[in-house]
C-alpha cells in the first residue's frame, strides 16, 4: 500500500496544478469579456491581445524596460480633441527560481500637445529607497514639502527643469495621491499603481485619476 502513496501524492499535485491553470484561464477570459463590453459602452476600441506598435511606443518609459517576459494586453484605445488615451494591462517578470515574481499593473497612457513637462519618473518611496538616497542615489527632494519627499522617489535627467515644474501646487496635488506612479516626457505620460491590476468596473475611475494628473501637469497654475 505504501508503494501507492507517491502516486496519489503526485496525482493530487497534478490535479491541483491543472485546476489552478483552468481557474486562471477562466478569470482572464471573464476579464477580457468585461473589458471588451466596457470599451463598447464607452465607444472605444478594444484589442484583447494588445498592439505591437503601442508596446514599442511605450519603451521610452522605464516601466517598459524592466524585467523580462513583457506583455501588454487588454488594450483600450480612444481619442478626444485634446488627448489620445490608451488603457491596458502590463506585466513583466523579475528574479528566478523561488524568487521569481511577475509584476502586473493596469496602466493609463495619455498623449497631448498641451502637455509641456520635463522628462521624469515618480513612484512610491520604499525602505530601500531611503537607504539608496543616503548613499547618494538620485531622489529629488523638496525641503519646502517634506511630505511629498517622504512619499515619492522623483528622478529625471534635468533636475533644474523638474524642480521648476514641480511648483507648490503640483507637489501638494501629489501629496493627496498616495501610492501612484507617474512617468512623463514632453507630450506624454503614463499613470499606474505598481503591482495593481484594476477590476473592469474600476477602469473609469482609473481613467478619471489619470485625467486629474494630466490636468495638473498641463496647467499647474489652475490648482
Amino acid at each position: 500500500m505504501e508503494d501507492f502513496i507517491p502516486f496519489f501524492v503526485i496525482g493530487g499535485i497534478l490535479i491541483a496544478v491543472a485546476a489552478a491553470i483552468y481557474f486562471a484561464w477562466l478569470y482572464e477570459k471573464k476579464r477580457k469579456e468585461a473589458l471588451g463590453g466596457l470599451a463598447d459602452q464607452m465607444g472605444l476600441e478594444y484589442k484583447p491581445d494588445g498592439d505591437a506598435n503601442v508596446h514599442s511606443a511605450m519603451s521610452v518609459f522605464s516601466l517598459f524596460n524592466s524585467g523580462r517576459r513583457r506583455k501588454l494586453t487588454n488594450l483600450i484605445l480612444g481619442t478626444t480633441d485634446e488627448v489620445s488615451i490608451a488603457i491596458f494591462d502590463y506585466q513583466y517578470t523579475t528574479g528566478s527560481g523561488k524568487h521569481q515574481h511577475t509584476h502586473k499593473q493596469t496602466v493609463a497612457a495619455l498623449s497631448s500637445q498641451v502637455l509641456h513637462c520635463p522628462q521624469f519618473f515618480m513612484r512610491p518611496e520604499g525602505m530601500f529607497d531611503k537607504i539608496g538616497s543616503a548613499l547618494g542615489f538620485q531622489d529629488i527632494d523638496f525641503d519646502s514639502h517634506p511630505t511629498f519627499s517622504k512619499m515619492f522617489v522623483l528622478k529625471g535627467n534635468d533636475e533644474g527643469a523638474i524642480r521648476q515644474f514641480f511648483a507648490p501646487p503640483v507637489l501638494e496635488f501629489f501629496e493627496q495621491r498616495k501610492g501612484i506612479s507617474v512617468e512623463a516626457i514632453p507630450g506624454r505620460l503614463v499613470f499606474y499603481r505598481p503591482n495593481k491590476r484594476v477590476k473592469p468596473d474600476e477602469i473609469k475611475d482609473l481613467l478619471s485619476q489619470a485625467y486629474e494628473v494630466f490636468g495638473i501637469m498641463a496647467d499647474p497654475k489652475k490648482v
